[in-house]
């Protein structure tokens, strides 16, 4: 019967320390809480960031959220204390090519924050919405909420650079040498 003990604790534990992460080459586009207090992010990959990743550290360090310009939420992890600890992942150049759409967004128990995309008439994504920040607050009862920051990342703006070992001119393939 001691293993049913071990069982309870291990399901407890599984319940109340949760983590979520969207990958190098996802985006945090969204966020929903659970009636139970369970916090998951909806992750997307865009078809215009297609060719971009963003830096992210092995596991979720940052207690005080996603500070730096060039930061991005790219997942989270609650501690069984309940505390929320955010991965914050880099991407270069991330305050050039999005703009703040919403800060302090707020979500409580049974409620969601899902981004938006922005087609063109052909259909690629030209802008997303990516979760900035989330910061973790108790009401007077202990519940938790959490606060987000969302950008508006516009694909547009990104230059089109091509690979280093495109050459100018593919043709022809070979050299002649010249006389």
């Amino acid at each position: 019967m001691w293993w049913q003990a071990v069982t309870i604790i291990l399901l407890a534990f599984a319940i109340i320390c949760r983590s979520d992460y969207c990958g190098s080459d996802q985006i945090a586009y969204g966020m929903e809480v659970h009636h139970s207090g369970v916090i998951r992010l909806l992750c997307s990959k865009p078809n215009c960031f297609d060719k971009n990743y963003s830096d992210c550290p092995e596991r979720a360090e940052s207690p005080q959220g996603c500070k730096k310009s060039n930061d991005w939420v790219g997942g989270f992890d609650k501690n069984i204390e309940g505390d929320l600890s955010v991965m914050c992942c880099e991407y270069e150049g991330l305050e050039k090519y999005a703009k703040i759409r919403y800060t302090d967004v707020r979500i409580r128990r049974g409620e969601f924050f899902e981004g938006e995309e922005k087609e063109n008439a052909d259909g690629d994504v030209i802008k997303f919405d990516v979760i900035k920040d989330i910061r973790m607050h108790r009401d007077s009862d202990g519940h938790a909420y959490y606060n987000l920051t969302v950008l508006s990342f516009d694909c547009e703006s990104i230059p089109d650079v091509k690979p280093a070992w495109f050459q100018k001119s593919q043709w022809p393939y070979f050299q002649y040498k010249k006389a």
